[in-house]
């Protein structure tokens, strides 16, 4: 939307409060009082039939009474008159409604069809409406808010956009993080696309939060996620991630809620932060706001104690983190300030060398050589928070600070065990150029959190590359189990040989001599599969016999496999079997693909076989993927480490991996009608790889 229209919320310069009270003083929750606190001096029109004046401002009737022009109205007001309002404000010319009473999606049948009521006046009258159940905004540059709640005013450089005003303007309050915000609650018009694209736009705003309860058009959303992050930092919460969480999100907003996994994948694909918590947000924008890029994954450890080392250690790998190697010359620095029995290396105890040539020199002298270290990226700072002044001796905070000012090209994290903690933490941060936070994990997530950030902005954008694919099938629609909406076996590797998947070889037969000539052709062993669309399981239900070793075995299993499913699933032998090769021992993964209500096509990579649904090693990535995207896919699971050859190992094909997932996007993008894909197993050798099995489902 043009962002004229949206100024007007945030910058009104005149304002109807359609609804306006007349109680006034503490816990009265007044707006009008709100507002003048707050800062808002343009002109406001109390509308109350019941009222002459309120706060010393003439009241109006009704919203045609007020005689002049209106840039936003405020609705505060029974739901069941909100339509017939919206109607009045549109017909007097206001641009922009915030309606702010509950009632509507988040409540009942009734409030469902009010929600869609206003969205369709929306379109129908051309009036911006943000809401309904909001507080609506708040803009500390121009002084002005929407809210009953008492805000305070900071000019931080942070936009906000919620869908849960009451809690998460108040955590960006208390915070002192919350420039301007805007709460888009259910969101029956202005959504979260509306919001971030003003924001983006914004030259006062630096970092940009948005708390995500549910999309309505994840896709929407996604482009222009994509576009703003790549001029400021995004980042998003998401709310509602498990069954239960999702069922609340979706009473709470009435928005749509998608699998967790598939947002997550959608938010790197887009360089958004996807935070887990309030404390990961705020710990997330001030590392934005203060600290220079990490542009690299190794971190230098300096500390006073070793365990809180090795707990560091742990914590950066689970992020994505490496330990630094350091340098010899960084090594030798500090082992020459140590006794000759210490160890010198990352994590860096410097307890030894403090206690033999003091706090500060041994300190300043190790911080100067990480910093230096070309082989560094980026440095956590270990240090103790004692009571002043009586343990002055054991605070290094002067000389940590006073060291990363001269090096302000990689950031500084600290993390100080004390009693004094919070005291410590608030001078480094209060500096604007070190972070203190009270964990080592929140240290790790916020230093990666500034990586991913680094690198998505030196990514150059690239087109989807794009395989040749064979002539087009016969219509999908047309040989499917009619209520299972799987794709019969031919088709689907039909399917599977077009794009250029590799196959096993394989042979469609309905007969015991059409087995025999499959077999001799193919060459033994064979396995034995069903074909049918109406077997979607085809190893629960006997659809599957392998390592058949000559004829007699081939006849025996057919034979059998007929007469069990024909008495499990009456009518499936029609459809015929599939003979194929059996493929010598690999690595198996799998390929997979489903096709998400908000972000389109998803593709999937994991570890393969039976252990799939044990041990859920997959990651997941958005249709179309880059080349980079692909590779990232692989190196996310856990089977990559047995890919790149564990121990003495070969390594496997992962090329051929990285080019599989390609043709599955290509594959996902081109044909609309899969709803659900699964190549598994998926066999991967040294030097190439076949696809053993396909799931096809419309």
């Amino acid at each position: 939307m043009r962002k004229d229209r949206l100024d007007l919320f945030m910058n009104p310069r005149s304002v109807a409060i359609i609804g306006a009270s007349r109680k006034s003083g503490p816990g009265s929750f007044n707006l009008i009082e709100n507002m003048r606190a707050f800062g808002y001096t343009g002109k406001i029109f109390p509308v109350n039939p019941q009222a002459d004046e309120i706060l010393g401002l003439k009241a109006y009737k009704d919203i045609r009474d007020i005689p002049e022009p209106i840039d936003i109205a405020i609705l505060n007001t029974p739901r069941e008159l909100i339509p017939r309002i919206i109607e009045d404000c549109a017909a007097v010319g206001i641009p922009g409604v915030i309606v702010v009473p509950q009632g509507f999606a988040d409540a009942d049948e009734e409030g469902q069809r009010l929600q869609q009521q206003l969205t369709q006046l929306a379109r129908d009258k051309g009036i911006r409406i943000m809401g309904p159940n909001t507080l609506g905004v708040q803009d500390s540059f121009s002084g002005f808010t929407s809210s009953f709640m008492p805000l305070v005013r900071e000019k931080a450089p942070v936009g906000v956009i919620c869908q849960s005003g009451v809690f998460f303007f108040g955590a960006a309050v208390f915070s002192g993080l919350l420039g301007q915000g805007m709460d888009l609650a259910n969101a029956c018009d202005l959504d979260l696309a509306d919001a971030l694209d003003y924001f983006g736009d914004d030259d006062r705003i630096r970092v940009i939060f948005a708390h995500v309860e549910g999309l309505k058009d994840g896709r929407r959303f996604l482009e222009t996620a994509e576009r703003v992050a790549r001029l400021k930092p995004v980042i998003t919460l998401k709310t509602g991630k498990s069954a239960q969480g999702a069922k609340a999100a979706a009473s709470h907003s009435g928005s749509m809620v998608g699998d967790y996994e598939v947002f997550e994948a959608a938010m790197e694909k887009a360089g958004v932060i996807a935070a887990q918590d309030p404390e990961e947000v705020q710990d997330v924008t001030r590392a934005f706001l203060n600290l220079p890029p990490l542009k690299g994954r190794r971190i230098g450890v300096i500390t006073f104690t070793g365990a809180g080392g090795i707990i560091l250690i742990d914590s950066l790998f689970d992020c994505g983190l490496e330990l630094a190697e350091l340098s010899s010359d960084t090594i030798r620095r500090i082992k020459e300030l140590s006794p000759p029995w210490m160890p010198i290396g990352n994590p860096m105890d410097i307890w030894p060398a403090l206690m033999k040539n003091g706090l500060e020199f041994t300190y300043k002298a190790a911080l100067e050589g990480m910093l230096a270290d070309p082989g560094v990226d980026g440095v956590v700072c270990i240090a103790t928070a004692p009571f002043l002044p009586d343990h002055s001796f054991l605070d290094a905070s002067s000389v940590i600070l006073e060291t990363a000012a001269t090096f302000p090209v990689k950031p500084v994290a600290v993390w100080l065990y004390g009693p004094n903690q919070p005291a410590f933490n608030e001078k480094f941060n209060r500096s604007g150029k070190i972070l203190a936070l009270p964990s080592l994990l929140r240290v790790a997530k916020t230093l990666a959190a500034l990586h991913k950030r680094y690198q998505f902005q030196k990514q150059s954008f690239t087109f989807p590359e794009k395989f040749p694919v064979g002539p087009e099938v016969a219509t999908l629609q047309d040989r499917t189990g009619k209520e299972s909406g799987k794709l019969a076996d031919p088709a689907a590797l039909g399917l599977l040989e077009r794009y250029g998947i590799p196959l096993a070889v394989h042979r469609l037969i309905h007969n015991s001599d059409e087995a025999l000539e499959a077999a001799w052709s193919i060459g033994y062993p064979v396995a034995l599969k069903t074909a049918s669309p109406l077997i979607v399981h085809k190893t629960e239900t006997g659809g599957v016999i392998i390592n058949l070793q000559g004829p007699d075995e081939l006849k025996a299993a057919l034979q059998g496999m007929k007469t069990g499913i024909r008495q499990r699933v009456s009518g499936a032998e029609k459809d015929g079997f599939i003979v194929q090769r059996m493929v010598p021992a690999g690595l198996e993964v799998l390929l997979g693909a489903k096709r998400d209500p908000q972000f389109g096509p998803v593709i999937i990579f994991g570890t393969g076989g039976i252990y799939t649904e044990l041990w859920k090693d997959i990651a997941y990535g958005l249709a179309p993927l880059s080349r980079e995207e692909a590779k990232r896919m692989i190196r996310k699971t856990r089977v990559f480490e047995i890919i790149k050859g564990f121990r003495s190992r070969e390594p496997l094909d992962e090329a051929l991996l990285v080019e599989m997932l390609l043709r599955l996007s290509q594959l996902m993008s081109e044909v609309d009608e899969i709803q659900e894909m699964e190549i598994n197993p998926f066999m991967v050798f040294p030097q190439g790889g076949v696809a053993v099995d396909v799931r096809v489902i419309l």
